[in-house]
């Protein structure tokens, strides 16, 4: 297991957008069983850079759902956690809520990939955060912390990835794109 790179691909950052925006919607409350398939592609993604990927399904309203956890690192010490949300608000595709977290998280996993650190990281891709189970018990989040406080588990810090690149302050007709770019697709401002 050793990264190729030291820095962000933005091939690989689009190509998961564009597969988690695209293939795997709806990923929201309304469709909870399509939360399945988007978890096993981030454990698809997760898995070459980490031999401990711990199962953490649990069940709301009849359906089980899971945070995609990641392990990398020494097992013993302050972990830090960085963590992505998975699912969407609503029907929309989600390419900034949250596929862009999510591909920072599995690009993150690569580029840690072969890296000797010095305190535990966990990457976790959670579901349920957006409404109507947003600041619930049953968010992927608050069950992920749950466990970590019955563990005994210490952490040292929580990095949320949360809609990469969005900014809400841009001029009315600018927007965020992926498009091709000597033979090269860059995440970058539809403006430069």
């Amino acid at each position: 297991m050793s990264s190729s790179s030291t820095a962000a691909d933005p091939d690989r950052l689009c190509a998961h957008i564009r597969t988690l925006a695209g293939d795997l919607t709806p990923r929201d409350a309304d469709h909870p069983e399509r939360l399945a398939p988007v978890a096993e592609y981030i454990e698809a993604q997760l898995t070459p850079h980490s031999e401990r990927l711990p199962d953490q399904s649990y069940a709301v309203e009849g359906t089980t759902v899971r945070n995609v956890i990641a392990r990398l690192g020494p097992e013993i010490g302050e972990r830090i956690i960085v963590g992505a949300h998975h699912d969407t608000a609503g029907p929309y595709p989600g390419a900034d809520d949250n596929a862009s977290g999510v591909a920072g998280l599995l690009e993150l996993a690569r580029l840690l990939d072969g890296v000797t650190l010095p305190c535990p990281v966990d990457l976790v891709s959670y579901p349920l955060e957006e409404p109507p189970y947003f600041y619930t018990d049953e968010m992927g989040s608050a069950v992920h912390a749950q466990a970590l406080k019955e563990q005994g588990a210490a952490v040292r810090a929580m990095l949320a990835l949360e809609m990469i690149g969005y900014n809400p302050r841009a001029e009315e007709g600018r927007s965020w794109v992926c498009r091709r770019r000597s033979c090269q697709d860059r995440v970058e401002s539809s403006r430069n």
